[in-house]
């Protein structure tokens, strides 16, 4: 393995990894979360396909993060082909998920809350680290 280029390439590096990492675990805690038994079965099923759509959309951004890294390390553009690939894969399937998760809040009268989107700043935090690689 080559040493990166310089610190700030090694600093990026490490964020890649973290982010890497704190997905995997999101992955982790997302998959033992229960569904009530108490909702009615449609409402259970759509919530299991949500709980299936995130989970994807999680370890296609873990894999993504794991090829970002290594396209920091080795700078060849495959690997960051395969970064854009994964990355967006993981998008898709988490803006799905939300917007099941929508549905299923609208199916069930819940009130509508106002709280930050957590997801918009996390999607802007993964393309900060991409433009930073260049």
């Amino acid at each position: 393995m080559e040493p990166l280029k310089n610190m700030e390439e090694e600093n990026l590096y490490n964020i890649t990894l973290l982010a890497e990492q704190k997905l995997a675990e999101g992955s982790l805690i997302l998959a033992k979360l229960k569904i009530p038994p108490s909702l009615p079965d449609e409402i259970k099923t759509s919530l299991e396909n949500v709980k299936v759509e995130l989970l994807i959309g999680f370890r296609e951004l873990e894999k993504s993060m794991n090829y970002l890294a290594k396209y920091i390390m080795y700078r060849n553009p495959f690997l960051y082909d395969k970064f854009i690939e994964k990355r967006d894969m993981g998008f898709l399937y988490i803006d799905g998920g939300l917007k099941s998760l929508t549905t299923v809040r609208l199916r069930l009268h819940a009130p509508e809350r106002t709280i930050p989107d957590a997801w918009k700043v996390s999607k802007g935090r993964i393309y900060q680290i991409e433009k930073k690689t260049f």
